[in-house]
């Protein structure tokens, strides 16, 4: 009985180890995406921008559109192409004229197309891709403490059969006596 209790507390253990594993995964992997996010919108400044706030609204301009160039599908920021080049003077030169970053990011979308826009918006089927991570760790975490509760009520009840949870394990008076007296026969024997 004794080894029995040992392996469900030593499957407890496992079971355990590997939930703390896997939070442990999680949340590492969403402290490392945020690191990399908040280390890409602190690139340098670009040139020839003075005041803060301009800088501020063409960073968010060039990070959140698409560079229509044809390359591959990289933000403004990343593009290296010359109609990336262009695309941000003419972004610089309208923030400068006065004009706020959502009617430049909303003339460039109408002119070019939505597809274009790098941000995925939260409405439609696109809720779903912001819902779904907190929907699955919260299945994961009721099924971890399902199987925890489980266990636990397994543990209890084993221990409340046996009593004290060592009552199974007794060796009546009789039984002490006849080994001392087998092992005085041997003693004498030998």
């Amino acid at each position: 009985m004794k080894t029995r209790r040992f392996e469900r507390i030593k499957t407890e253990f496992l079971i355990l180890n590997f939930v703390s594993i896997v939070v442990l995964l999680v949340v590492c992997s969403f402290i490392v995406t945020g690191y990399a996010q908040t280390e890409e919108s602190q690139v340098a400044e670009p040139e020839g921008v003075t005041d803060a706030a301009v800088a501020s609204n063409l960073d968010e301009l060039l990070t959140t559109v698409y560079c229509h160039c044809g390359c591959t599908r990289e933000t403004i920021e990343v593009c290296t192409c010359g109609t990336a080049m262009r695309i941000e003077n003419n972004f610089r030169d309208r923030l400068l004229a006065g004009e706020t970053v959502e009617q430049i990011r909303t003339d460039y979308l109408d002119t070019y197309g939505p597809q274009y826009y790098a941000v995925m918006p939260v409405e439609g089927i696109n809720l779903l891709a912001y819902v779904m991570p907190v929907i699955i760790l919260a299945l994961i975490g009721g099924v971890v403490f399902v199987v925890l509760r489980r266990s636990t009520r397994s543990m209890q009840q084993t221990v409340s059969e046996d009593g004290s949870g060592e009552a199974g394990h007794r060796v009546s008076d009789e039984t002490v006596q006849q080994v001392e007296a087998e092992l005085e026969k041997y003693k004498r024997e030998g």
